[in-house]
């Protein structure tokens, strides 16, 4: 029978671990390199702009200038940045989460290159926030906004187009500004959008119906009229050039507040994508096709919308409550 072998005991020694200070460089010195590192990972242009205003604002908030050692901003630099946005700019936490993401995005990229050998921003949790609310439209208030759009102009017939490709197909303002007439299958009803438009890089098909089809095909026969055959977008400015980023936001501004739906409804191209995710469900539509045709890469994302097709629960609470028979609460008292 083998001895049983008598487990020493050790005292452990103690180490004290001493961190090498982060070389000294420049905060504009750091944001160029990672701004780097980001173009040769294949970042998207818009992502990396959108990076450097949140670095920017970062910078100005917490009060240290380009030159000062990157090294040196703390914990404590992040904390006065969210309260600022919170308590000063008076920011909602959801947008502060999407500012302080970039920034923390940049850090993370240092720490992983060496170029910082702590990450402060680590330590620093991102806002608890409530669940966002949709915000979609009645059938009465799309005929009010769609009614106000002057067809017999250019520009007009181009709005409509537009948002009635975003009701009817579900496509994001950003996709709408993208799209071009080689994306269109007119003679299959279906646009297909490739990864370098859509926001999760991967290519989506997404059905259109007749009455889209034919909007569409109007729209791009008048545009290469008035430009010429070159045109490569569907949706262009009055001098065939793509346009900007927030114009048919704008222009939907425009339309709500001559319907009068300013003070009634949010009337936005985010709501007409939500109104239509909405109404597909309502009308037989599954979840996952849907997740499809909204190119959401996690399917609890397209499931919110199941929250919303619930209209049968207010309508059955109505029915028993006016049918019990109960005696009038006053009877009782």
């Amino acid at each position: 029978m083998p001895r049983k072998m008598r487990r020493g005991v050790y005292k452990r020694r103690e180490f004290s671990v001493t961190r090498t200070p982060t070389a000294y460089i420049t905060i504009v010195d750091a944001l160029n390199r990672v701004m780097t590192i980001f173009q040769t990972e294949g970042y998207r242009e818009r992502t990396i702009n959108d990076y450097r205003n949140y670095w920017s604002e970062f910078i100005e908030t917490i009060g240290v200038r380009e030159t000062d050692n990157i090294g040196d901003i703390t914990v404590d630099h992040f904390r006065l940045y969210i309260d600022t946005l919170l308590n000063v700019r008076k920011l909602s936490p959801v947008t502060i989460n999407i500012r302080l993401g970039g920034v923390k995005s940049i850090f993370s990229k240092l720490a992983a290159n060496d170029i910082i050998n702590e990450n402060p921003a680590q330590k620093v949790p991102k806002l608890k926030t409530d669940e966002q609310r949709i915000f979609t439209l009645t059938d009465k208030q799309i005929k009010r906004l769609f009614s106000v759009i002057d067809r017999d102009t250019f520009a007009g017939f181009r709005d409509y187009c537009a948002m009635l490709t975003m009701l009817k197909c579900g496509l994001r303002s950003n996709e709408i500004n993208a799209l071009e007439i080689n994306d269109i299958d007119f003679e299959n009803c279906v646009i297909l959008l490739p990864g370098a438009k859509n926001k999760n890089r991967k290519t989506r098909v997404v059905p259109i119906t007749k009455e889209v089809r034919d909007c569409l095909y109007d729209l791009v026969a008048e545009t290469q009229e008035y430009f010429g055959t070159d045109v490569k977008h569907v949706f262009t400015n009055q001098y065939g050039e793509p346009m900007r980023a927030d114009h048919i936001r704008k222009r939907m501004d425009k339309y709500a507040r001559i319907a009068g739906l300013k003070d009634e409804c949010r009337a936005s191209p985010h709501s007409l994508r939500h109104t239509f995710a909405v109404n597909y469900l309502k009308r037989g539509g599954d979840i996952r096709s849907l997740q499809m045709i909204l190119g959401h890469s996690d399917i609890t994302t397209t499931q919110i919308y199941l929250d919303y097709t619930n209209d049968d629960v207010s309508e059955q609470y109505r029915k028993v409550m006016e049918d019990e028979n109960l005696e009038n609460i006053k009877n009782w008292l």
